[in-house]
Order: structure tokens, then C-alpha cells, then sequence
């Protein structure tokens, strides 16, 4: 696959996340409006994280990362046949493994919250107790939408897989408003009703694929079997990624722990301000990530070492020309942003602060985020899920010290940069297992192109920060209007993406001119 192509995979699943991540927005605008930083909000986050834990080990983690190579593999090597009878078996074998978690889940429901949340105040807990019973047949849905996804995006189907997730937000946003509006039911129903919005979701994702399945060529029929050496290559690369998988879920796990001994409303701010770093990062990274694990299995398949080497330099250098900057943007208009988007409603100042800087001290690992997004499946396609479990373990441990000693100094602030800090040395770790493990594989020219843009990077923030500073001081009053904020911000932010790609080019940084062309056709397709 040359690097058009892959560029070309990788905008279309692009802007189909996009498109999810603004539904996303309105989602969080919706939940803030009604409900802002109060237990509500935290006890409803707290029920939503509790399938969502077990939906990255059966859903687009641990069992996609199992499933595609062996899945490419066996087109490659039998044909479609082969390959429709094997994903048949493990759809039907996940159906009954999601039917049995999701019944233990709602039983076990008092238990997971008021063991993995014990700083919770009773009431708030109650609440998410009620929450978590409705919200965790969602794992059951999501679960069976994701390998579905894996499926089509092996034979390059990229856009309605990404924009199928913005049906959960269609839900969730449907379930809110809709009650609200024609019955003007209560803070503590609409909450319920915003649950329920969860599971219709789900749903809602599950079926869309369906079509999708049936034009390739896939006629729906139980098959149920545990034998056979490609399934028991899937059980062998598995069980190391959901260790891998869970391993970084209990990353997620001490965060929100230790959050919930915090004041009312770190839960939720600091789930707000991972989401909106999560735009960028699903726009781009997890794209990207996504488009290139079928690549990099065909590749590792078919022993192209050269093309492998080629396009995990293009995919890395063109993440870090576009996260950088991002990062810089986040940087000086965190404040602005989030008060564009949710300062409305029961969302109020208090709120704006937690919230902004939980998004500030997220974005800094921006660039580690993505970049791990795109060395990790390269060890899932080289048939390695070992070495990221051992590193994942490792990380586990980093971060709950950061997060402790951190914590104890900025609050919400320091689970965040733990965070960051944490994926930063992530990734470097596996650079270097990188080159002990696949040889073949060449980064040469990469490391320069994303110190480069990091210096620019640096420069165009320096510049943004005084520009604004001089902006509020001589042209906005004290109280600027949501627009004005949004048009200043939208300003700066248009000038420093031109100005990182004119220094960019004048320095010569990797595959510059393509990445251009390619966030420019992106734009135009918009």
C-alpha cells in the first residue's frame, strides 16, 4: 500500500470521527448544561466507566488486537471463505461470553462500585449503583459493534465504522432532551433517562454494521467451535492483551479511585477534559492507529520491511506535525475553550477551572498519545502481544506513583499530568524494544522531523500567548461573549497551523508537502 493510499484510509476514517467527536461535544454540552460538576454527573460517569473497563478487553482492545492479523492472515493464505467462517465462530462465541458478563455485571453492580469508588458519598453511589444496572448491557452491544468494525475496516471499510459511534451520542443526547422538553422531568430522572440513552445507543451501534457485513459477502448463521489452529492462535495472542488491556484499565481505575476522594466534580472534570483531548486524538491518532494494523499485518505478512519502515514514518511525522501544534492551541486557550462549549446551564465557573485544567495537563502527552497509537499495533501484527503487557505493567505502576505523589501536590491537575508523563516514557520504551524486536523495521529521519516540529511548536506558542495576552488587554472587555471568545480563539488557531506549516516547509521536516495535502483535502471534503 503506497503512502496515498494510506494517507487516503486514514482522512476518511478521519473525518467519520469527526463527525462522532462533534456529536460527542453536543453530548458533553448537553450533560454539562443539566447537570454541570454535581454528584449527579460524577455518579452517572462512575456507572458509564463500569462496562466501558470490560468493553476495551472484548471490544476494539485487546480482543481486536487478537483478531485482525490472524483475520488478514487467513485472507491472504485461504481466501474469504476461510476467513467469513472464522469471524462467524468468534462473533458467535463472543455473544455468549458478552450475555454472561453483562448478567454477572448487573448483579455485581453494589459491589464493582463501592469497591473501585470508595470515596463516593453514599448518595452518589446509590446513584451509580442504579445507573451502572441499566448501563451495563451496553458492553453486550458494543462488544459485538466493535468486532464488527475490525471486520470491515480489514477489507477497508473506514467511514460508517468511525461515524458509527456517534449513535451512541444520538442516543444519549435523544434521552435527555427529549424528556426534558415534553415532560420537564427532574434533575434525578433525566439522569436515569440519560442511562437508558447509553443502552439505545449500543444498540443502535450494533446494527449499522449489519448491511456493511452482508455486502462483503457475510450471511449471518451461528457457529460455534473451539478447535482449530487459527482460533487457538487468536486464544494465544488474547490472553496476553487482555492482560495488556487490563493492565492499562487499572490505570484508569486509580485515576478515578483517587479522584473520588477529591471534591465533588474532579471525577467528571477530569473526564470532560480527557474527552476533549480525545477530539484530537480520535480525529488523527486512533485513525490512524485503526487504518494501519491491517497495513502493518500485510506487511509483516508478506515481509515488506521497507514499506512497514516507510509508513510508520509517514503515520508518526504526520501525527506529530499535527499534534504539536494542537498542543500549543491547547495550551493558551484551554480557559476559552471550555468555557465556549460548556459554561451554560449548572456548568458555572468553579466548573470551567477544574475542567480547563485537567484538559491543559491531558494535552501535554498529546504527541506520546498518538505516537504509541501507532507503534503499539506493531507488535500486535508481529504476533508480540507479550512485549506491551510487560510495558504496560510497568507503565501501571509509574503512573500510580505519579498519580499519588502528583495528587498530593496539584489535586485533579497531577492524575492528569501523570497521565501524560507516563505515556512520554511509554512510548520511548517502545522505541527501543522496537528495534531489538523488528530490526528490519527503520525509524531513521524520524526523530529529527519531530524535534523539529516540537521547536516550532514551541516558538508559535510563545507567540500565541503574547498575542493573546495583547488581544484581551486592548480589544476585549472583562466579560467577552462566547462568540468573541470563539472567534479569537478560531483566529489564532487558523494563523498557527499556517505559520507551523510555512516554517515546516522552510525547514525541510519528512513528508511535509504530503501531510499538507492531505489535512487540506480533509478540510475541502468537510
Amino acid at each position: 500500500m503506497t503512502q496515498r493510499k494510506l494517507a487516503r484510509n486514514i482522512t476518511v476514517m478521519s473525518i467519520a470521527v469527526f463527525i462522532s467527536r462533534i456529536f460527542g461535544l453536543v453530548r458533553d454540552q448537553v450533560m454539562a448544561y443539566f447537570f454541570g460538576l454535581g454528584y449527579l454527573n460524577d455518579a452517572f460517569n462512575v456507572a458509564y466507566n463500569l462496562p466501558n473497563l470490560l468493553r476495551r478487553l472484548f471490544g476494539e482492545g485487546a480482543l481486536s488486537t487478537a483478531f485482525v492479523p490472524i483475520y488478514n492472515e487467513l485472507g491472504i493464505k485461504e481466501g474469504r471463505k476461510a476467513q467469513f467462517k472464522f469471524a462467524l465462530n468468534v462473533l458467535s462465541l463472543l455473544t455468549l461470553i458478552l450475555s454472561i458478563l453483562t448478567f454477572l455485571g448487573i448483579i455485581l453492580s453494589p459491589l464493582l462500585v463501592r469497591v473501585l469508588y470508595p470515596g463516593l458519598a453514599p448518595h452518589t453511589s446509590e446513584l451509580a449503583i442504579k445507573l451502572s444496572r441499566i448501563i451495563f448491557p451496553y458492553l453486550f452491544f458494543i462488544g459485538l459493534s466493535s468486532t464488527m468494525i475490525a471486520i470491515l475496516n480489514s477489507h477497508d471499510y473506514f467511514f460508517m465504522t468511525g461515524l458509527s459511534s456517534a449513535l451512541l451520542n444520538v442516543g444519549m443526547i435523544a434521552t435527555v432532551v427529549l424528556p426534558w422538553w415534553f415532560t420537564g422531568v427532574s434533575e434525578e430522572d433525566l439522569i436515569i433517562w440519560a442511562g437508558w440513552g447509553v443502552l439505545l445507543g449500543g444498540f443502535l451501534q450494533s446494527v449499522i454494521n449489519l448491511p456493511f457485513l452482508k455486502n462483503i459477502g457475510y450471511s449471518f448463521r451461528i457457529i460455534i467451535s473451539l478447535s482449530g489452529k487459527y482460533l487457538k492462535a487468536m486464544w494465544r495472542r488474547l490472553i496476553p492483551s487482555i492482560i495488556g488491556i487490563g493492565i492499562r484499565d487499572i490505570n484508569m481505575i486509580a485515576d478515578t479511585l483517587l479522584a473520588s476522594f477529591l471534591s465533588i466534580g474532579s471525577i467528571t472534570a477530569l473526564a470532560l477534559g480527557n474527552r476533549l483531548v480525545q477530539l484530537p486524538l480520535g480525529i488523527f491518532a486512533i485513525s490512524a492507529g485503526t487504518a494501519v494494523l491491517p497495513l502493518y499485518s500485510r506487511n509483516i505478512t508478506e515481509k515488506n520491511y521497507a514499506d512497514l519502515s516507510e509508513n510508520l514514518r509517514f503515520t508518526s511525522i504526520m501525527l506529530a506535525c499535527i499534534m504539536l501544534p494542537v498542543t500549543a492551541i491547547i495550551a493558551v486557550f484551554a480557559r476559552d475553550f471550555v468555557a465556549i462549549l460548556f459554561q451554560h446551564g449548572a456548568f458555572d465557573g468553579l466548573a470551567t477551572t477544574m475542567t480547563y485544567q485537567a484538559l491543559v495537563y491531558y494535552a501535554l502527552g498529546l504527541l506520546f498519545y498518538s505516537l504509541n497509537q501507532t507503534i503499539t499495533p506493531l507488535f500486535y501484527a508481529n504476533k508480540d502481544t507479550r512485549t506491551p503487557v510487560i510495558v504496560g505493567a510497568i507503565m501501571v505502576g509509574a503512573n500510580i506513583c505519579l498519580n499519588i505523589i502528583l495528587m498530593y501536590f496539584m489535586e485533579l491537575r497531577g492524575l492528569a499530568l501523570a497521565t501524560s508523563v507516563v505515556a512520554a516514557i511509554n512510548y520511548w520504551v517502545l522505541v527501543v524494544l522496537l528495534k531489538r524486536k523488528l530490526p528490519e523495521v527503520h525509524l531513521s529521519g524520524q526523530v529529527r522531523s519531530i524535534i523539529l516540529a516540537g521547536l516550532i511548536s514551541i516558538g508559535v506558542y510563545v507567540a500565541m500567548y503574547f498575542g493573546n495576552r495583547y488581544v484581551e488587554s486592548q480589544w476585549l472587555d472583562l466579560n467577552p461573549s462566547r462568540w468573541m471568545l470563539f472567534a479569537k480563539s478560531f483566529a489564532f488557531s487558523v494563523l498557527a497551523f499556517i505559520v507551523f506549516f510555512a516554517l515546516a516547509e522552510l525547514l525541510k521536516i519528512s513528508y511535509i508537502g504530503q501531510i499538507r495535502r492531505t489535512l487540506w483535502s480533509k478540510l475541502l471534503r468537510r
